[in-house]
């Protein structure tokens, strides 16, 4: 009897002591680094008049990079506000923070579909247009789905928490699949699991200090994994005609 109690108080203590972790505003750092280190010769050295601003002329693209570099940094603020034991303020912004995730998908939508048309124009290719549409929609579905998981677990903190992440993966993504694409490695298992890295990093500290691999971080991983293995799909018969009806609006 006294062996299960003094196992479960140090169960307990573990969960106090993970909770308030810098592990998830350091996985959330390091996402926004390398997020904005894929997207540095495109669009960030751009806007800084260090590159030609060629792909920066299209408004669409500042609000779309404004939202989603905005999303990170408060995903990045939430977790530190946990950190530092500040759970009230945490609170008092969640619901903002959730309002403000939804609004980004919505716009990550609508510019998937005009980014997708301007391409399709510039290439004089409607087929390129549905196929690249289908990654952006990706994108977006699965931020807005585990922004959705993370408002339904929000009392039950270790999930919410892996929710949130997930979420916030979903937009670096593509940075990081830039980055790791100009790093060349000739191994397509290797440049994904290097894209994969912080759900990689994120198991490994579950199982190691947890002890449990969450489901919601498995989903997670297998999702992306579909994604990073959907070239193939994009030009399909069974996607195109969807890829067509989304990008006719903007034409």
């Amino acid at each position: 009897m006294g062996t299960t109690v003094l196992t479960v108080e140090r169960s307990r203590g573990v969960r106090r002591h993970l909770r308030k972790s810098p592990f998830f505003t350091l996985l959330g750092l390091m996402m926004l680094a390398l997020a904005i280190g894929g997207f540095w010769p495109q669009y960030f050295s751009a806007i800084t008049g260090r590159a030609p601003q060629a792909t920066t002329q299209f408004w669409l693209i500042h609000v779309h990079a404004g939202l989603f570099t905005g999303w990170m940094l408060l995903y990045v603020s939430q977790a530190t506000l946990i950190m530092s034991g500040q759970a009230r303020t945490h609170l008092k912004i969640g619901p903002w923070l959730v309002a403000y995730g939804f609004a980004t998908a919505a716009v990550g939508l609508y510019a998937a579909g005009s980014l997708a048309d301007r391409l399709g124009r510039r290439e004089n290719d409607s087929e390129a247009a549905a196929a690249f549409v289908l990654f952006p929609v990706f994108d977006m579905v699965y931020f807005a789905g585990f922004l959705a998981a993370a408002v339904i677990y929000r009392k039950h903190i270790d999930l919410h928490k892996r929710a949130m992440l997930l979420a916030t993966f979903s937009i670096a993504v593509v940075g990081l699949g830039r980055l790791v694409d100009r790093m060349g490695f000739e191994s397509i298992a290797v440049s994904q699991a290097m894209i994969l890295a912080p759900l990689l990093i994120a198991t490994v500290y579950d199982l190691l200090l947890s002890r449990r691999l969450y489901p919601i971080v498995a989903v997670g991983l297998a999702l992306h994994l579909v994604r990073l293995n959907a070239d193939n799909f994009t030009n399909s018969e069974a996607w195109l005609p969807i890829g067509r009806a989304l990008v006719a609006p903007f034409s």
